[in-house]
């Protein structure tokens, strides 16, 4: 299984913390979020990564080295855009997509067990998307593709985004 991890995005609503670097890259618990990511997608066995930058992409390479591989946009294109883009890469199993700002402590070998064949699985507390999504072989040849909530008991996640929230993280 592959993943895409979603670390374009400019951060603005950050401020001054994301003037000289990307969102991504800052440190919660001495690590950055894209590093916890990383980690969390080694610690269930999927190494093949790859991550979408577009604002100060050579710091996140710097964070990240060759632990993923690296799709620069010149433009960004979106959630849907990189995902068509990268379809040569992603097509022919099925593959995660994962928010380069959001924290969880998905178990994603779980996730994987709860996946429904031909469905995009998202990673959900009671009512919102947490950032992780499994999508299908399927998605690139079928215009029917259901999404499923998954909703484990007790994930914790955190979407970085705004200050109020990387704060919430940190603590």
């Amino acid at each position: 299984m592959r993943a895409l991890i979603l670390a374009a995005g400019r951060g603005t609503r950050l401020g001054e913390l994301t003037k000289n670097q990307p969102k991504p890259t800052i440190e919660v618990g001495g690590k950055t979020i894209l590093q916890r990511i990383v980690d969390n997608l080694h610690l269930h066995g999927i190494y093949q990564i790859i991550i979408n930058c577009h604002y100060l992409p050579l710091i996140i390479e710097e964070k990240i080295g060759n632990n993923a591989l690296y799709f620069y946009e010149e433009v960004m294109l979106g959630h849907d855009g990189t995902i068509s883009a990268l379809k040569s890469w992603l097509e022919g199993d099925d593959f995660f997509v994962i928010n380069g700002d959001t924290l969880s402590t998905a178990d994603f070998t779980e996730m994987r067990k709860n996946h429904k064949q031909g469905t995009i699985s998202v990673l959900m507390d009671n009512w919102r998307a947490c950032g992780t999504w499994i999508y299908p072989k399927e998605y690139f040849t079928s215009k029917e593709v259901s999404i499923v909530p998954y909703r484990p008991v007790g994930v914790i996640w955190y979407d970085i985004g705004a200050p109020e929230r990387l704060e919430r993280a940190r603590e």
